[in-house]
């Protein structure tokens, strides 16, 4: 088995399947990789068998506390599972062109993280263990974007942008750009690696050449983070302009980023911070926000570009208590729902 990668085996699926009569489900469908064999081996297997998606779990919260943030987006990729492997199975969509790689193991790390505090000491630790999640994290990626996969992220931080990013820009040889559905743009300073400056990190390594915010709230963005998107020519259309001003539709938005984003040389990425959706139990919480079928048009618009590679949905912070409580699986049920926004968008 590959270093850092905890492949998804028949037996945690069949754990999940609820059976009835005449009835086909994801779980029967999806494509599993092969525990015995290398990842390497693993992806050219996918692609000789038609392989277009794979799906891949990055279960931590390092990220969003070494951000001064809330714990919990550990906790999605488990959630999600159960819910994405039990939905239908049928005519809309054909399941057999995705495979369930597993999540990307960062137990160690966790524990690691378990022992820091808010301390300046601490919090300098935390944010080195996620420079350690960033070359693990790309360790993975980039092999994916290699081999010509589309890929969907689930769960940990939005940190996980930047070697997201990283991953597709060593693998294509090409800037890459990306919009984000997020009341934060996530463009902080580099004081260390953390959930809320991924795209800083990107952009000054030249990794990221297009950028767009949507959602962008007025009051939960520090002057340095909107001078380094001013600075940058990275446009962002505010949370006050959609709902507060009305200035412009949220259709009208989407598809003014979606044309920014095609100016984009290379490959394209959909971010989507789950703390932009109201309600929603994240990171960061917020009450209010965009509702769930807004941002699912979001993804499903942006992923019928031939450029759109990747979709990442971070910062689900569900509770860890089993069996899923109401909040827990509605952000399963949400997740789930954009991961096929997405996939329908591609066909």
């Amino acid at each position: 088995m590959p270093k850092h990668i905890t492949y998804t085996k028949l037996e945690d699926v069949a754990s999940f399947k609820q059976r009835r009569n005449d009835e086909t489900h994801v779980a029967d469908i999806i494509k599993l990789p092969n525990a015995q064999l290398s990842l390497q081996e693993n992806l050219l297997n996918a692609k000789s068998d038609g392989i277009k998606f794979v799906i891949v779990g990055i279960p931590e919260d390092i990220g969003p506390r070494a951000n001064c943030g809330n714990g919990g987006a550990k906790n999605a990729w488990h959630h999600y599972l159960p819910v994405l492997l039990n939905q239908q199975a049928n005519q809309f969509f054909d399941w057999s062109s995705v495979m369930l790689l597993g999540n990307i193991d960062v137990d160690d790390l966790q524990k690691q993280s378990n022992v820091a505090t808010i301390s300046d000491h601490k919090l300098d630790s935390l944010r080195q263990l996620c420079g350690i999640l960033d070359q693990r994290v790309q360790s993975i990626l980039e092999p994916l974007f290699k081999h010509g996969f589309n890929i969907v992220v689930i769960g940990g931080g939005h940190n996980n942008a930047y070697p997201i990013i990283k991953s597709l820009f060593s693998a294509s040889n090409q800037k890459v750009g990306a919009v984000n559905l997020d009341p934060h743009a996530d463009f902080r300073l580099q004081e260390g690696r953390h959930s809320g400056n991924p795209f800083r990190y990107a952009y000054a390594e030249s990794a990221l050449s297009h950028y767009c915010v949507l959602g962008l709230h007025e009051q939960k963005n520090n002057s340095s983070t909107i001078q380094g998107l001013l600075d940058a020519k990275f446009p962002f259309i505010t949370y006050q302009q959609l709902f507060t001003q009305l200035s412009i539709t949220f259709k009208d938005a989407v598809l003014q980023a979606k044309e920014y984003i095609e100016q984009n040389e290379g490959f394209n990425g959909i971010e989507l911070d789950m703390d932009s959706i109201k309600q929603m139990p994240a990171s960061a919480f917020s009450s209010t926000g965009f509702s769930s079928e807004q941002a699912m048009f979001y993804v499903n618009q942006l992923a019928q570009s031939d450029k759109a590679r990747y979709l990442h949905l971070c910062e689900a912070a569900p509770d860890a208590n089993e069996p899923p409580n109401h909040k827990a699986l509605e952000s399963a049920q949400v997740l789930v729902q954009l991961t096929y926004s997405y996939l329908i968008g591609q066909q």
